[in-house]
């Protein structure tokens, strides 16, 4: 996973790559951090819909970099066991 922030910058953005555990999606998130105000927010795969959490100051931006590989067409759901 690439990742880039400043964390002597309040507000800074943080920008990092990642895969979809799910559908195989590579993505982008762009988000900010705010050290005084850390909030769980919640982004999801472009493509399945998988749902991952990071701490932000608001709902992260994502951008589809590789569409999904596992040459399907479904949507990710929860299960709860």
């Amino acid at each position: 996973m690439k990742h880039a922030v400043d964390p002597g910058i309040p507000g800074s953005l943080s920008i990092f790559e990642r895969s979809c555990g799910y559908c195989g999606a590579r993505f982008r998130v762009l988000a900010t951090r705010l050290p005084d105000d850390p909030r769980k927010e919640e982004y999801a795969c472009p493509e399945c819909g998988k749902c991952y959490a990071l701490e932000a100051a608001g709902e992260p931006e994502v951008q589809l970099l590789r569409p999904r590989s596992d040459g399907k067409n479904d949507r990710y759901q929860e299960t709860m066991f």
